[in-house]
């Protein structure tokens, strides 16, 4: 129980050279049951400050040997007291001695002779106060602990999956070439693995991708890109996916065309553009990549043949505070991640996305980035 009450109490320091102040001030306070500390000096006052660290100092400014405010610096100069408001208790009410007192750390003053209603209710205030500042940092120490968790936990799983699921994915595409029989059921489960695994790293990279963003710690650094060089990358990155649902893929890009723009992101925004399209496609349409150069800005479309999307639905599609996901032609599965984390890669880009569809006969995702 005793315990309990050193936990919840607020523990107060009454000091005063002079014993009458002491007991009018103690008397008031402990009827409001808070614990009370008496020191008499300047001295006394920092070393039981050390000892019983007080939730609030009510300090005298007249004292002899050291007055309040040489007190209040000494024991405001250490950092574990940094947030221990101090109230004066003082005669004086001259606006120089006020700001010698703000300037020493304290945060407010009790003149004599003392008002009870106003002691009581300068106290409260600032008891209040440091506690909502105490319960603030521990909260602010919890967050920043889950944080650093989190971060870690991200890189984990970066590095101790992505490696073997790629080489997974490897394995499983050569498999694939090797048993392209139609009614081979052995074929049929390699598809079946390697489309799984292609959503599960498409999901994977997407994760990190948004957990960088998300944590302040994502670095975009622009570069001049040539736009066919990037088509191709993300090209090569879905070409198993695209011979699987027998998809063309097109381009029209002309070689001179580039983007001013930080390459890692603006791969992950094409290769989720492209990966959406080849899902809501079906077996034997088109999807066709295209860049133009408008008013010195560079645009780069991927627009498919596939299902398109309901103009109920349209407004859902880039907006990150809705949760949208559907099943592709095939049942591929979503998280409704990918778009959310192209809109935000594009933006920190500082450019544009958008999106035109109609429902049956495709849809034409647009990125709109500084040209060269």
């Amino acid at each position: 129980m005793n315990s309990n009450l050193k936990e919840t109490t607020p523990t107060i320091l009454i000091v005063d050279d002079n014993p009458n102040n002491i007991k009018i001030v103690a008397l008031i306070l402990r009827s409001l049951k808070y614990k009370i500390v008496i020191a008499t000096n300047g001295e006394q006052a920092i070393d039981l400050v050390e000892q019983t660290k007080p939730d609030l100092i009510l300090l005298d400014v007249m004292m002899p040997k050291m007055d309040g405010f040489e007190a209040c610096k000494i024991i405001k100069s250490k950092e574990e007291n940094e947030s221990t408001p101090i109230i004066f208790i003082t005669a004086l009410n001259d606006s120089e001695s006020l700001v010698k007192g703000f300037q020493a750390g304290g945060v407010d003053y009790i003149t004599k002779p003392f008002n009870k209603d106003e002691l009581v209710s300068r106290v409260k205030t600032h008891l209040d106060l440091k506690q909502t500042r105490d319960s603030l940092e521990r909260t602010t120490q919890h967050l920043s602990e889950l944080n650093a968790l989190k971060d870690k936990m991200f890189s984990v799983i970066g590095h101790d999956l992505r490696s073997p699921l790629s080489s997974v994915k490897m394995t499983l595409e050569f498999l694939s070439k090797i048993t392209n029989s139609p009614d081979d059921p052995i074929a049929e489960n390699i598809n079946i693995m390697l489309k799984t695994t292609d959503e599960v790293f498409g999901l994977l990279e997407n994760l990190l991708g948004w957990a960088k963003s998300q944590s302040g710690n994502l670095n975009i650094s622009k570069e001049e890109i040539q736009i066919s060089d990037l088509i191709n990358s993300v090209y090569l990155l879905n070409k198993g996916n695209l011979e699987l649902k027998k998809i063309s893929f097109k381009t029209d890009v002309e070689d001179s065309d580039t983007v001013f723009a930080d390459l890692s992101t603006i791969k992950v925004v094409l290769r989720n553009l492209v990966s959406n399209a080849i899902k809501f496609t079906p077996e034997s349409g088109t999807i066709t990549v295209s860049a133009s150069k408008k008013e010195g800005k560079m645009q780069i479309c991927v627009a498919d043949t596939g299902i398109g999307i309901s103009e109920e639905d349209l407004p859902k599609i880039l907006n990150p505070n809705t949760h949208h996901t559907t099943y592709g032609t095939n049942r591929e599965a979503g998280s409704g991640l990918g778009l959310n984390l192209c809109k935000d890669f594009v933006e920190k880009n500082g450019g544009t996305i958008w999106v035109e569809s109609e429902q049956g006969k495709g849809s034409t995702f647009c990125i709109e980035l500084d040209g060269v």
